[in-house]
C-alpha cells in the first residue's frame, strides 16, 4: 500500500516516504520542459522537405484530368474511337479533348481514303473499257462507295462539327476505316 502512494506522489511531483532519490529523479523525468515552438521559416531559407505521403494520401490534382492535354491525346490514342467516344461522359475536361479526337480521326479517315483513291486511281489505266478489266477495278469501286459514305457523314456532320456545337459521333465507322 505504502508503495503505491510512493508511485501515485511520484507522478504527481511530490516527495515519497522511501528512497529520496527514486522519487526525484521519477519527479525531474516528468517535468521536463516542453520543447520549443517550431519558428516559421525565414525568407531564403529552404524549407524542411514533405515527408513522402502514401499511393492513397497523394493530391488530388494527380490525376489523368490534371495532365496537359498533348498527354492525355497521346494516351487516349491507345483507345479505339469508340471508347473515346463513351469517355466523354467523364467530365467537361475529358468531353473537350475526346470531342477534338474524334474530329481528328474523321479529318484523318477522309486524308487516307482521298491518299488510297489517288494511288489506285494512277494505277489504273485511262480508258474505261480497260479499266473496268483491270485487276485494281475491284478495289476503285469500293473507294467510290467509301467515298459516298463519308460525303453522306461530312454534309450530315461537319457543318455542326465547324460551328462548335458537336463533334463528330460515330466512333465505331471511324474503327472499321483506320488502316
Amino acid at each position: 500500500m505504502a508503495a503505491a502512494s510512493e508511485e501515485r506522489m511520484a507522478e504527481e511531483g511530490g516527495g515519497g516516504h522511501g528512497d529520496g532519490g527514486s522519487s526525484s529523479a521519477a519527479s525531474s523525468a516528468q517535468r521536463q520542459p516542453p520543447p520549443p515552438p517550431s519558428q516559421p521559416p525565414q525568407p531564403g531559407s529552404q524549407a524542411p522537405p514533405t515527408p513522402a505521403l502514401a499511393p492513397d494520401q497523394l493530391p488530388q490534382n494527380n490525376t489523368l484530368v490534371a495532365l496537359p492535354i498533348v498527354a492525355i491525346e497521346n494516351i487516349l490514342s491507345f483507345m479505339s474511337y469508340d471508347e473515346t467516344s463513351q469517355l466523354r461522359l467523364v467530365c467537361k475536361r475529358m468531353d473537350l479533348v475526346c470531342q477534338r479526337m474524334l474530329n481528328q480521326g474523321f479529318l484523318k479517315v477522309e486524308r487516307y481514303h482521298n491518299l488510297c483513291q489517288k494511288q489506285v486511281k494512277a494505277q489504273l489505266p485511262r480508258r474505261e473499257s480497260e479499266r473496268r478489266n483491270h485487276s485494281l477495278a475491284r478495289h476503285a469501286d469500293i473507294l467510290a462507295a467509301v467515298e459516298t459514305r463519308l460525303s453522306l457523314l461530312n454534309m450530315t456532320f461537319m457543318k455542326y462539327v465547324d460551328s462548335n456545337l458537336c463533334c463528330f459521333i460515330p466512333g465505331k465507322f471511324q474503327d472499321h476505316l483506320q488502316p
